[in-house]
């Protein structure tokens, strides 16, 4: 019998791949470390929706309204938001064409750390084309959701940790302390990805809003837009 509908799922990109926790009528399923994208497609190709913390949606020129909005809205954690560049920008071969083509559409060079980002959004792009749906989440915007405002401690300290874990949990949303099958995964990743699962559980459910409200599209007529 399919899961669509009842099933989730969250992504965040993790040291040596993505680490992607599944929902199951809401509550916590399962958490796997895998080492493509794709093999979140294969294992759960009939999910409702699946939330991944990498931008979709690229501008021609300029920069995207919802990482402004997003900047705006975590405050003291609006680093957390990196400024998704144009397409050519990401598109360039080197870093260094990269900063000439950031330079003549944005007035500034890219970051050699937004620049990274490539490879992680170029492969999700691979992915977009078939079901299930998937959006772009951004896990510290999912978070203020679920707080009704930014948690109060960064995520890699332990109270931001245990505060993370204390809103999942009373969204239904219980993390096992011990994940067998994403036993290398980074703590801060997991709670990353639970919240990307929530979020995605909104949109299966149709409850979901967006930063902006009324998303614009890219030249492929992707919504750039964070989910949450």
């Amino acid at each position: 019998m399919s899961t669509h509908g009842r099933l989730a799922v969250g992504v965040d990109a993790a040291r040596g791949g993505w680490l992607a926790v599944c929902l199951v009528d809401g509550a916590f399923h399962d958490a796997i470390l895998v080492r493509r994208f794709g093999e979140v497609i294969e294992r759960w190709g009939d999910a409702g929706a699946i939330g991944v913390d990498v931008p979709i949606g690229l501008p021609a020129t300029g920069m995207r309204a919802a990482d402004r909005l997003a900047r705006k809205i975590l405050a003291h954690g609006r680093s957390s938001v990196f400024p998704v560049p144009p397409r050519p920008v990401l598109e360039a071969r080197t870093y260094e064409r990269a900063c000439r083509v950031s330079r003549r559409l944005c007035g500034k060079a890219v970051s050699k750390q937004t620049y990274a980002l490539r490879t992680r959004i170029f492969e999700v792009e691979q992915c977009l084309a078939g079901p299930p749906r998937i959006v772009e989440v951004h896990p510290e915007v999912s978070f203020t959701a679920l707080r009704w405002g930014p948690p109060a401690d960064p995520k890699k300290t332990w109270n931001g940790l245990t505060q993370r874990r204390q809103l999942l949990a009373r969204a239904g949303i219980v993390l096992e302390d011990v994940l067998h099958r994403a036993a290398k995964a980074a703590p801060d990743d997991v709670v990353d990805a639970a919240a990307a699962a929530w979020t995605a559980l909104r949109v299966a459910k149709g409850v979901a809003g967006t930063l902006p409200c009324t998303p614009p599209r890219d030249g492929s007529g992707r919504e750039i837009a964070i989910w949450y």
